[in-house]
């Protein structure tokens, strides 16, 4: 058997995708960016009870196509979608079987499946592919430990001093000065576990795919089958990588015809301020009259709401809720819902009282199993016209697309850690880090902007967190008091919770962000920074030619010295400037701190 081998290139050209069977019938890959390797040989292989599908392979035949498509979501980093690529699908037989090698190459992004066109039940007991980094390059990493619930920082490191067994997806790598890389997965359903990656024990710069920990078995599937796409978001520049909505493009189309129902927005949040507020049917009344009074969307009820000593009347209280305009959400445990029958019996009941969304909490698991759980979940709340978020969650695979009820998930390491006076919460290189990694990938449901908690933070860092941490539901953590006081209050009376366009200003992860996002003809800029005080450069070149803006900037209380040393900045300024999109605005940040900015067009 002699070797052979097939490309595929991006539409633009400058991402190419190279496989190649070697005479033993073993498949490899590599990633270029403008011919230079940006993932070189890997390997890639997948074990059923039928075949073990890493070597012995014959090719059959090839075919492509040329991916064109627009579509349009309710919430997300934008209101329309681009999906633009060209994909190559290889097909090898081994003993009378059948396996295709789909590829698809975007503009920003490569990305693989492996699919078994047969009928019949599958079980497939490993996927050994790998992602093979440069050796001749600095390669810098930003990786989570793994966990469960995804509830750890992404800690800047090199490949080599990765001695961790497991490390989470999504992860992001700087390659020299050859450009950035994003590496996840995509289209993640219950016919296969989540996974994430080790590092290779036999091979330098190697990352290996690895399943769930607690996947016990084999994934079980029905044929035809696909695994969830390995996908690689490549770039110059970091703005790709936060712009792209590449996870999306690989999901299936949406199942929700009538989306009127599916509204962004933001939430009021009693428990993180006060726990036992959940309990206290007059404290619930009290923050749906505050999301009322702020121009808010929802309230959210959480943990302990239907307990006996509760005195929350939720039916009343979504009386009392849509009087003013303010849809209620509900927490529950995930194991009350994972029975079918119970599932569908509490989404009917929950759904007569007008309940609006579920909060559903403790998956803590990759598995097969649960990733069902996750699926039955979705399919029967959108029969009740419920909305969903996930806690205790995997991270997010575009599965948003498919199902736009699923308005946000945690799999994120969040507010609430500030919460116990015991725990290090999320800081500024946290809040820094997160936009060119989680959020990437999906809503993010951080619980921003505690002002009453001593983050480490100033406040104007917390406020900015509403505009660089996407998510469709925003649950804005902390108390009734601490927003009243503060003069940020009419910001969060007027950022939005989904957006028609998303743009990266600058960053770099850990150390500073700056990100402007459109909804409707307003433009909202956040900017942060850590480690040390920073002038942040927002150039306004994306407002509209030859319109005037109003400017309301938001900034820290500076004094003496207060940018080379950190302070916990509570007083914050507002000024207005008229600008264009000629104009660059020089904010000047304090260690650890941030601004905002609202910007619409000025009156004629």
């Amino acid at each position: 058997m002699s070797k052979q081998s097939w490309q595929l290139s991006s539409p633009d050209s400058r991402l190419q995708i190279n496989v190649l069977l070697d005479s033993q019938g073993r498949l490899t890959y590599d990633i270029t960016k403008n011919a230079v390797a940006m993932l070189q040989a890997s390997p890639l292989g997948i074990v059923t009870d039928r075949i073990a599908c890493t070597d012995g392979l014959s090719f059959v035949n090839t075919s492509t196509v040329e991916i064109n498509e627009t579509y349009m979501l309710p919430h997300g980093k934008k209101k329309h979608y681009i999906n633009q690529a060209n994909e190559l699908t290889l097909n090898f037989s081994k003993e009378g079987h059948m396996l295709q090698l789909i590829c698809r190459a975007y503009n920003e992004a490569v990305a693989f499946r492996f699919q078994f066109p047969g009928e019949g039940q599958l079980q497939i007991s490993s996927e050994p592919t790998g992602f093979a980094l440069p050796q001749d390059r600095l390669v810098n990493v930003w990786a989570q430990k793994f966990m469960e619930c995804y509830e750890r920082t992404y800690d800047h490191s090199m490949l080599e001093l990765m001695d961790e067994d497991d490390y989470g997806l999504p992860m992001l790598f700087q390659i020299g000065n050859d450009g950035w890389m994003l590496l996840s997965e995509a289209s993640v359903f219950g016919s296969y576990c989540a996974s994430h990656v080790k590092v290779s024990k036999e091979h330098s710069h190697m990352l290996e795919l690895a399943y769930a920990p607690d996947q016990s078995g084999p994934n079980v599937a029905e044929g035809p089958f696909a695994t969830p796409w390995r996908v690689a978001i490549i770039g110059d520049e970091l703005s790709t990588i936060v712009e792209s909505t590449v996870v999306f493009h690989l999901n299936p189309p949406s199942e929700v015809e009538d989306t009127s129902w599916i509204r962004p927005g933001r939430s009021a949040w009693s428990w993180h301020s006060d726990s036992a507020s959940s309990r206290d049917h007059e404290q619930q009344v009290r923050f749906v009259d505050f999301a009322a009074d702020m121009g808010w969307e929802y309230s959210l009820v959480d943990v302990g709401w239907d307990r006996e000593e509760s005195t929350v009347d939720v039916p009343e209280l979504i009386r009392h809720a849509e009087a003013k305009g303010v849809g209620i959400w509900v927490w529950t445990h995930f194991k009350g819902l994972q029975e079918e029958e119970t599932c569908r019996s509490k989404m009917a009941l929950w759904s007569g009282w007008g309940v609006k969304g579920v909060k559903v909490d403790f998956f803590d698991s990759d598995a097969q199993e649960r990733i069902q759980v996750y699926d039955m979940i979705a399919e029967i709340a959108l029969e009740h016209k419920l909305m969903i978020n996930y806690h205790g969650s995997s991270k997010p695979s575009g599965e948003q697309r498919r199902w736009p009820h699923v308005m946000t998930r945690e799999g994120i390491f969040g507010a609430e850690y500030w919460k116990n006076p015991l725990n290090e919460g999320p800081n500024a290189v946290h809040n820094c880090t997160v936009p060119f990694t989680r959020n990437v990938v999906g809503s993010m449901d951080y619980t921003p902007v505690t002002l009453s908690k001593l983050t480490r933070t100033g406040h104007c860092h917390q406020l900015a967190l509403a505009v660089l941490f996407e998510s469709a539901v925003q649950c804005f953590a902390d108390s009734i008091e601490a927003y009243e006081e503060s003069a940020g209050k009419p910001f969060l009376q007027q950022v939005p919770a989904a957006w028609d366009q998303t743009l990266m200003v600058e960053g770099y992860p850990g150390r500073f962000v700056t990100m402007a996002r459109r909804s409707g003809e307003d433009w909202f800029v956040g900017a942060i920074c850590a480690a040390s005080g920073r002038t942040a450069h927002v150039s306004l070149d994306f407002l509209e030619e030859g319109v005037t803006y109003v400017a309301d900037i938001y900034e820290e209380v500076f004094g003496p010295l207060d940018h080379y040393r950190f302070k916990h900045s509570t007083e914050i300024t507002v000024r207005q400037e008229t600008v264009t999109k000629l104009d660059v605005l020089y904010l000047k940040l304090k260690v650890n701190g941030g601004s905002v900015i609202r910007l619409r067009k000025a009156a004629k």
